[in-house]
């Protein structure tokens, strides 16, 4: 396997539409009910966990696009063989395209368990999980372009569901946020860890990074689209603390959703239903990254086709999806991959970044010894 892809120009997308599939990956499902989870170890200091998360991620991202201008066209599957060998950097490699599996696997299966909630509760789950497969594996086989341009159509066409906060903040107790700074370090770091299951996504850099046009306003653009999803989370975040009390946000699933049912008009009274139904655009661009990456894994790891592989992967996803009867198991499921997602996403990439410079640094090192043993 080549280290540093050689990309077709016309499979290419630009640094801009990058921070738009960052940006899309993070907004999902967990954005739906975040908020009990932090509320739990941080009380009314949620917020600041939340704001303290996002410039962690913000740190990560920095180490993640430091890590990859190191090479010149490599994804985490070419840069993990490199650093650790053949069999091990393969081995490594089958795990992240597994993680990626997983992770559309979960967040197909969470927004089904939404809409069967709020909506259908009678609705098969294999009746919209084969819907919502075949209208990614649509886009999906027109290549990464073709998920850039949904993604950018999908974040344009629904960011305007944060102004409907409006509606929950007339009732707003300001006095619920107080006092500040009540939550010790152990807490807030609990809470942190929390958020977890809703930040990551933005390791997808990682595997898109060969396929970016204008790397050098890369970062610029990723960092853009991280600060967006912190803003909105952080800000959904402050709402539900002034509308729910402590007591009230601990018994509520879906905090998000049951601020949407504030949102009246005279000719539609259940808005949160047609939020549900616009989220459909939301997830989408998270579960086609996710099973374009993984497939493009196994492809480079082994050099199977794309399209074959990605076959291979949806019938899985759809059959696991259809064994996640409960909500006891989702909720496991969730909770494994939380933590697998904190190690893959926030403490990974740093060990990767100090291994890629030592070892270049190494070959700097021999190649000044090489060149001081030529004969003049």
């Amino acid at each position: 396997m080549n280290i540093n892809e050689t990309i077709k120009p016309t499979n290419t997308i630009s640094a801009y539409l990058a921070g738009f599939l960052v940006h899309a990956t993070q907004i999902g499902v967990g954005v739906l009910g975040y908020q009990r989870v932090i509320a739990k170890e941080a009380g009314h200091d949620a917020w600041i966990a939340v704001v303290l998360a996002g410039l962690a991620t913000h740190l990560i991202v920095l180490v993640m696009t430091h890590t990859l201008k190191s090479y010149p066209n490599a994804d985490i599957y070419g840069i993990q063989v490199d650093i650790f060998g053949k069999w091990l950097g393969t081995a490594l490699g089958v795990l992240y395209a597994i993680y990626f599996f997983l992770s559309a696997t979960l967040i197909l299966r969470t927004y089904v368990e939404v809409v069967q909630t709020w909506m259908f509760p009678n609705l098969p789950t294999w009746v919209l999980t084969a819907i919502i497969l075949f209208l990614a594996i649509y886009t999906i086989m027109g290549g990464i372009r073709v998920v850039a341009g949904y993604t950018f159509f999908s974040v344009s066409a629904t960011i305007w569901l944060v102004c409907d906060l409006y509606y929950p903040l007339q009732y707003a107790q300001w006095e619920y946020l107080f006092p500040i700074l009540e939550a010790n370090a152990e807490q807030l770091f609990r809470g942190m860890l929390g958020m977890a299951l809703s930040s990551i996504g933005f390791e997808i850099l990682y595997v898109i990074y060969p396929y970016v046009q204008n790397k050098e306003r890369l970062s610029r653009s990723v960092q853009t689209g991280v600060l967006v999803t912190n803003l909105i989370y952080t800000l959904v975040m402050i709402v539900s603390l002034v509308f729910f009390s402590q007591g009230q946000l601990m018994r509520t699933i879906w905090a998000t959703l049951n601020l949407k049912k504030m949102v009246y008009f005279p000719i539609l009274e259940r808005f949160e239903l047609i939020a549900i139904s616009v989220w459909l655009l939301v997830i989408l661009p998270n579960i086609m990254v996710c099973i374009w990456s993984s497939a493009r894994g196994f492809k480079r790891l082994f050099g199977w086709s794309l399209r074959k592989t990605t076959f291979m992967i949806l019938p899985v996803i759809y059959v696991i999806c259809l064994f996640l009867v409960s909500r006891n198991q989702i909720n496991q499921l969730n909770d494994l991959y939380a933590k697998i997602g904190l190690y893959a996403a926030y403490v990974y990439p740093l060990f990767l970044f100090v291994l890629v410079k030592w070892k270049q640094r190494r070959r700097r090192i021999k190649e000044g010894a090489a060149d001081a043993n030529v004969p003049k």
